[in-house]
């Protein structure tokens, strides 16, 4: 999720776990160590691929936290020794605890985490929840002003940050099932049309929790639609034909195409334009964008070849710029969510 919204959740386990031997530092702290894993961010400056390869890779498996959270802790431990300030359960435990309650997060978004790193290179998502949720990150921020002004270390406290971590564990689980009952109602309404077997995916949508984003595939027809279990209603689907192409399979079988679909856990869509001097391939990811030109995602590569086939230019990672501007797409999908202007 946002960088805010992991440092907020070190700072709630900080003051939950830690805050009654460390005090203010507990949460200062597990801020700061909540944020750690996204340092694999600087990833991006090794080229166009580097954030796709690494990014919720290394930093973001499940032995980095117990590894690096103990190591940092034990040099916590040894610059507050002289001062008794804390044990050295107390130091790991809160760097353990809050560098692994990162990826713990992430995994419930859609981008993809490499919990397993290096020992597989699967990217789990479980499509709760999207990478920015203000209910979510203003659950932790209450508890922690209850810490704030009664004291982190205090009973009263500890028992703010415990409930608001329980209150939004079941808010991410509530978001798996509300993914997983929007593709139940989508293959339910294609089967009502004659239509079994489709490949049906749902992934959550920006700021809220009930609108999802369905792509459904049969054969070469993909179908984007949007379905809010808010306000339920049969998606008004966009529809459009998977383009077919050799240049385009050899753009897939590249090694940037290789990685691009491993990234996008093969939730791409590709097109081809022939120009005087060749031909663009471009592969856009799937999982997220908004309600637009069906085919197009967020972001994506393009290929550019000459007139022989052969790529004229580096493999490109464009973003795309949003279809209308940024208060006209909130406005949008509050629209879609809630069936109100």
């Amino acid at each position: 999720m946002d960088t805010l919204t992991q440092a907020l959740l070190g700072a709630t386990f900080g003051q939950a776990g830690f805050g009654h031997r460390l005090g203010r530092r507990a949460v200062v702290w597990g801020a700061l160590a909540g944020v750690i894993p996204d340092l694999d961010i600087v990833a991006a400056a090794t080229g166009p691929m580097g954030e796709f390869l690494y990014h919720r890779g290394p930093t973001h498996s499940l032995w980095f936290g117990p590894l690096a959270g103990a190591a940092i802790g034990y040099a916590f431990w040894r610059w507050h020794a002289r001062q008794e300030r804390g044990t050295l359960a107390a130091w790991s435990g809160l760097f353990v605890v809050a560098i692994l309650t990162h990826p713990l997060l992430d995994v419930f978004t859609t981008y993809g985490t490499q919990l397993l790193w290096p020992f597989s290179h699967r990217r789990f998502a479980l499509d709760g929840i999207a990478i920015v949720d203000p209910v979510y990150s203003l659950a932790l921020v209450a508890a922690l002003i209850v810490g704030r002004r009664r004291g982190e270390g205090s009973r009263v406290a500890r028992a703010a940050a415990a409930v608001a971590l329980a209150v939004t564990t079941v808010y991410l689980f509530h978001g798996v099932w509300l993914n997983r009952e929007t593709e139940a109602r989508v293959r339910s309404g294609l089967e009502a049309e004659g239509i079994r077997g489709a490949d049906v995916e749902a992934y959550p949508t920006l700021l809220q929790i009930y609108l999802r984003r369905v792509v459904v595939r049969h054969g070469d027809e993909v179908r984007v639609g949007w379905l809010s279990l808010w306000n339920p209603k049969p998606p008004a689907w966009q529809r459009f034909t998977l383009a077919r192409h050799p240049l385009i399979d050899k753009a897939r079988r590249s090694e940037e195409g290789r990685i691009f679909e491993w990234f996008a856990l093969g939730q791409t869509s590709p097109r081809i334009e022939m120009t005087a001097e060749g031909a663009v391939v471009e592969i856009d990811d799937l999982r997220y964008g908004f309600p637009s030109r069906p085919e197009e995602g967020l972001w994506g590569l393009r290929f550019r070849f000459d007139g022989a086939g052969r790529l004229a230019a580096p493999v490109h990672r464009f973003n795309r710029p949003l279809p209308l501007p940024a208060g006209a797409a909130l406005a949008q999908i509050w629209r879609f969510t809630f069936g109100a202007d």
